[in-house]
């Protein structure tokens, strides 16, 4: 037995425990029934489609206990898995079919087969639904014959395509090794026991939807309840209703649990706090929900690393609002100026990573490695500083990063202070070109208070900022463009803006 086989390991020491239940399906799955449904999938995939160590599967399908067990049986087999964006258009998913070259893709049903690109005879991988690969694996033995079982740690076992937001999606590889070392940092950091209890929320083509808590979670021993879709009232009751000790989100569900008729009378019997990451948290939402007892662990991530990076321990979240925290446990980082020169304290410049957790490369694309991991560390492209206590903070993507009049202006500045405007729900700052300036922002507000004006945002900000960090223009939306996995799309907002522009001058 693997010491990286988890399922094995507690199917053999907790056999009966409950390891996963789907609220979609009302299926549960004890840890025993986890590893015996897991070799059946594993032997139906030799025996019924050949797949070899190091063929790739594509799914394109929610997350559930099906799909947790199908990655069971490709990490046994050295399979890598590649869990594709059902959020993509029909020609997104197509780039990565032909970069990755599966030898099998799984859909979740008739409309997921409809992301499939119509020239599917080009596409040399077998096909087959995802609801019928199980009822069939269900009926498959559960002996592994003449196979030699072992899981290599520099395997690879998933590829996770990117959102493409700064160009086409590129594939990182994620391997035995660095799902093992996430797992440490993050139980230590968080503190996980096989006691602890969870609902997953979030998508499984991210890496968050793995191995923030999933993954982590059942090398522990604990329990992971699914749900498909995030629905902020149904969460929040579950929540109420059930031991649930942890759970993770991104501030865009926590904004949306926070206007659900379910918030104002919603006390937990048992949650210890919210993990939370992926995009900037603002301090009024931290307060909102500290009023209700509950603190949030911030932290910082990325795909190409971990996720679990950095965490802030949720007892100095209210001490230390606003930062993603110090280095987990078994992180190396450094904070590089343009010259590559380590800065002070309070100082900006950018994370750099090194240690197991960070990925071996981009599928298909060594140039991309190349450029992003030099001499073992890892270039994130996110700019931070340091305080003397030794607290990260987050101040912006270094590509998202503007100049305008020669000055650098970081929109995550502009964000946090838009954040704290009585009235504004989400907000958004992006950098455009200008003829004067060179570049110049814009920003982009949600509001709660439709009495708020433009003028009275803008008022607010020239309180606050220097005069050439004010946007030269705020827009008002009905809601902002997000990624698949809740993030504000940027790059979205960039795209649409230009369009508008390029058809005044067109018109006038």
């Amino acid at each position: 037995m693997n010491y990286l086989d988890w399922i094995a390991k507690w199917s053999s020491y907790t056999p009966y425990k409950k390891a996963v239940y789907c609220l979609d399906t009302k299926r549960s799955f004890s840890y025993m029934e986890l590893h015996e449904n897991s070799l059946k999938i594993g032997n139906y995939l030799i025996n019924r489609f050949q797949l070899k160590r190091g063929e790739r599967l594509a799914v394109i399908a929610e997350h559930s206990p099906e799909y947790l067990m199908l990655f069971i049986a490709t990490q046994r087999l050295g399979i890598i898995l590649v869990p594709l964006n059902y959020r993509y258009t029909s020609q997104e998913i197509g780039y990565c079919i032909d970069d990755v070259s599966p030898s099998l893709i799984l859909g979740d049903d008739l409309k997921f087969k409809t992301k499939i690109p119509e020239q599917k005879n080009k596409i040399q991988a077998q096909f087959m639904s995802f609801k019928s690969f199980f009822e069939k694996a269900e009926k498959a033995d559960t002996d592994y014959p003449n196979l030699d079982f072992k899981i290599d740690t520099e395997q690879p076992i998933f590829i996770f395509y990117t959102s493409g937001t700064t160009g086409k999606p590129k594939g990182v590889i994620y391997t035995n090794r660095m799902m093992f070392w996430n797992s440490l940092n993050t139980a230590v950091q968080l503190e996980i026991t096989s006691v602890d209890h969870t609902i997953n929320a979030l998508p499984p083509f991210h890496t968050s939807g793995w191995n923030v808590l999933l993954l982590p979670m059942l090398h522990r021993g604990a329990r992971v309840d699914f749900i498909s879709k995030f629905q902020p009232g149904k969460i929040l009751s579950y929540i109420q209703e059930q031991p649930i000790s942890l759970f993770l989100a991104v501030p865009t569900m926590l904004r949306m649990m926070v206007k659900s008729k379910v918030f104002s009378k919603f006390k937990p019997k048992k949650l210890n706090y919210f993990i939370v990451g992926g995009e900037n948290l603002s301090c009024k939402l931290i307060d909102i929900w500290a009023k209700k007892g509950i603190l949030m662990s911030q932290g910082y991530g990325l795909t190409e690393a971990g996720p679990s990076i950095t965490s802030l321990h949720r007892h100095e979240a209210l001490w230390k609002k606003g930062s993603i925290g110090k280095p987990n446990f078994y992180v190396d980082v450094k904070i590089l100026n343009h010259k590559n020169e380590e800065v002070n304290n309070n100082q900006a410049g950018e994370l750099c990573i090194k240690g197991n957790i960070v990925t071996p490369g981009y599928w298909n694309n060594s140039a991309c490695t190349l450029q992003k991991i030099k001499d073992e560390w890892l270039h994130t492209g996110d700019i931070v500083c340091r305080d003397a206590d030794g607290f990260l903070f987050m101040i912006g993507r270094k590509n998202n990063i503007y100049i305008s009049g020669g000055e650098n202006i970081h929109p995550s500045e502009i964000e946090n202070i838009l954040y704290q405007i009585d009235g504004i729900e989400e907000a958004a700052v992006v950098g455009v070109e200008d003829e004067n300036w060179g570049e110049t922002g814009v920003a982009f507000v949600v509001l709660q208070n439709q009495k708020l004006k433009v003028k009275d945002i803008r008022s607010y900000l020239r309180k606050h900022l220097a005069s050439y960090k004010v946007p030269r223009e705020i827009i008002i939306m009905e809601k902002l463009p997000k990624s698949g996995l809740g993030k504000i799309n940027k790059n979205e907002l960039k795209v649409g803006f230009k369009k508008i522009n390029n058809d005044k001058k067109n018109f006038l």
